[in-house]
């Protein structure tokens, strides 16, 4: 096929160069876990990965994007954040990784819905394609707590 040629794809008729069409084919689509700090984040990265990642947000320490590809994914995990403000390095470090993204999984407490939806209304205000993952449902069972799903989606 010469580089000058046009594909036709399907069902949106949309026409790509061959550059264009190696470029769609091969980039992986870019997921990325955000959450306030100690919702759990990791333990979702741990299962997608197959690995151990043990992440901290105390002063002092390295703030660090982990990376991994799940099927035709590449899933992220950033530190925990309250919100995407900018006033430290978190979040400075979350917001230009969540920026890049192509959907976000908001791993939220169960326990602590009210403050971690704070975080998951300016997602979503930024306009990406979000997923809200409720996390500690042992917990809330244990409790005897009702979370209606239906209401947040």
């Amino acid at each position: 096929m010469k580089s000058d040629s046009v594909l036709n794809l399907d069902s949106k008729n949309k026409i790509l160069s061959e550059v264009e069409l190696i470029k769609v084919v091969t980039q992986k689509e870019k997921v990325v876990l955000v959450g306030n700090p100690n919702v759990g984040k990791s333990l979702f990265f741990n299962y997608l990965s197959g690995m151990y990642v043990d992440v901290s947000n105390f002063p002092g320490t390295t703030v660090s994007i982990s990376r991994c590809n799940y099927n035709n994914f590449e899933v992220m995990d950033t530190p925990g954040i309250y919100g995407v403000s900018s006033f430290n390095d978190e979040e400075t470090v979350a917001r230009d990784v969540i920026l890049d993204a192509d959907r976000i999984l908001n791993v939220v407490n169960s326990l602590h819905l009210e403050r971690d939806l704070f975080l998951t209304l300016q997602l979503i205000d930024m306009g990406k394609k979000v997923s809200v993952m409720l996390n500690f449902s042992d917990e809330v069972k244990k409790r005897n707590i009702k979370i209606d799903t239906k209401k947040i989606k």
